[in-house]
């Protein structure tokens, strides 16, 4: 005989809710972090003066700046670890010249132009390959020598009409961690300052010329080397001669068929490759990639010397380096040099990053009114706006169609500004204290900066006198 004995409802649910509670579709679900990792924080700019006098000539040097590179690989469909020196969603930035003058046969622009298209395809397919377990410093810096060496390959293989070649300084910035890659003559450095206004260049590759290592290789590859340092050089069967041992491209001195009496390559793209761990910006404020024409009219010291006149102003310095170099060298070659600005690192809100709810944080800054008054003040007295003086030159690049004398060139109304900023920074060292702020800053400069407003500018304001 059975007996059915119904149970309360209540008293169910009072039994089946510790196994209701630890079923995983109860549990809350993780939070997934679909933020995309932040560009370096970071000012970089390049100037390039001199070069081929014919305006449909390529130039011999390029210059690539990657802001994002994580941007890029992600549109790319490149996806690298995750760990060792990319955790923490560590910001990537790529900055590389490659110059066509820093080889060993005739100079040229095709090979230099080939790899400023293409390497960062060649490094980012390189990093994609890492594994999890093999994401560390060293094996970066193995995947910058890989790229280098698939560059050529293809450089090589596939593009038989590029005969000239060109050597490299490239810069890869992980987090803080800075790594570079620096091939033939060209140079990287960082600007170190133990004490302000004092600069020490951290040298990162360059000026290789022959490379002590070569030279057994060299010479079991049926070439000669003679003399030393930076004077030595090396000789082919057949003659020619070059200042350099490795180099991209430079298809004569690498394929034992192109040249007669070769049993090996005399030139190999082996770069220089060196890691810094960079610190504080007030230490390590600024990184220069200089073309070989650049290494060779200045030193490493008049670099980083030139770097800390101009303070996050990448341009500024680019364009005073290229101008001492190029009248250096008589305005016989093309000098290029880029400079990165490492700024310290974002707050975790930026102002246009939205603030989660529930998150301390500031809110995001308001969108600036459409017009400003000379000086608004906040709340409680403070100055929440101020309108500023600014110099502003005409200038064009080539002549003009009607023609009338052309106007200043734009490296001119640079020459012009940059003069500027000399005039101003003498004028603050000459004060009788440094200024503890901004503020005091803008007070101390602002009759000086003022005097050359109306000196200079070409505005509308400045020819009223309204400055």
């Amino acid at each position: 005989m059975a007996i059915n004995v119904e149970m309360p409802l209540h008293k169910a649910r009072e039994l089946m809710a510790p196994y209701r509670n630890a079923m995983p579709i109860n549990n809350p679900l993780p939070e997934i972090d679909n933020e995309p990792p932040e560009p370096p924080n970071v000012l970089v700019d390049a100037v390039s003066l001199g070069g081929p006098s014919d305006a449909k000539q390529k130039p011999l040097v390029r210059h690539v700046l990657v802001k994002d590179l994580n941007k890029i690989g992600t549109r790319l469909k490149f996806e690298h670890p995750k760990n060792g020196v990319f955790s923490n969603k560590a910001p990537m930035g790529l900055y590389a010249l490659f110059d066509g003058q820093s080889c060993a046969g005739e100079p040229g622009p095709m090979a230099a132009e080939f790899c400023a298209r293409n390497f960062h395809m060649k490094l980012l397919k390189r990093l994609a390959e890492l594994t999890p377990e093999s994401s560390d410093e060293v094996a970066v810096q193995t995947a910058l020598v890989g790229s280098f060496e698939d560059l050529d390959q293809e450089l090589l293989a596939n593009q038989p009409e590029v005969n000239d070649g060109c050597g490299a300084a490239v810069a890869l910035l992980i987090g803080t961690r800075l790594f570079t890659a620096v091939l033939g003559q060209c140079s990287a450095m960082v600007g170190s300052a133990p004490e302000p206004s004092r600069f020490l260049p951290v040298l990162l590759g360059g000026r290789q010329g022959v490379v002590d290592g070569d030279f057994m290789r060299i010479r079991f590859a049926g070439g000669i080397v003679y003399g030393d340092n930076n004077v030595a050089r090396i000789r082919h069967p057949t003659g020619a001669e070059s200042s350099v041992s490795r180099s991209l491209g430079d298809r004569f001195w690498k394929d034992p068929q192109v040249g007669s009496g070769m049993k090996a390559p005399l030139v190999v793209c082996i770069p220089d490759v060196q890691m810094l761990s960079l610190r504080e910006p007030d230490e390590h404020p600024f990184l220069v990639l200089a073309a070989s024409t650049v290494a060779a009219a200045l030193t490493p010291q008049e670099l980083v010397d030139i770097g800390g006149e101009y303070p996050s102003q990448p341009r500024a310095a680019c364009g005073e380096v290229a101008t001492r170099a190029l009248a250096a060298r008589a305005g016989a070659a093309q000098c290029t040099a880029v400079e990165v600005c490492f700024l310290p690192p974002r707050s975790k809100f930026g102002d246009n990053k939205k603030r989660a709810p529930g998150t301390a944080g500031p809110e995001p800054a308001p969108a600036y009114p459409a017009k400003k008054a000379r000086v608004a003040f906040a709340p409680g007295g403070g100055t929440a706006s101020m309108r500023l003086r600014h110099i502003m030159l005409r200038y064009q690049d080539g002549p003009q169609k009607d023609g009338k004398k052309a106007l200043r060139t734009r490296q001119e109304a640079e020459a012009v500004l940059r003069k500027a900023l000399g005039e101003l920074r003498a004028d603050l060292r000459a004060a009788k204290k440094a200024p503890k702020d901004a503020m005091e800053l803008v007070s101390v400069t602002s009759k000086k900066f003022a005097e050359i407003c109306k000196r200079l500018s070409e505005c509308e304001t400045a020819r009223k006198a309204l400055l």
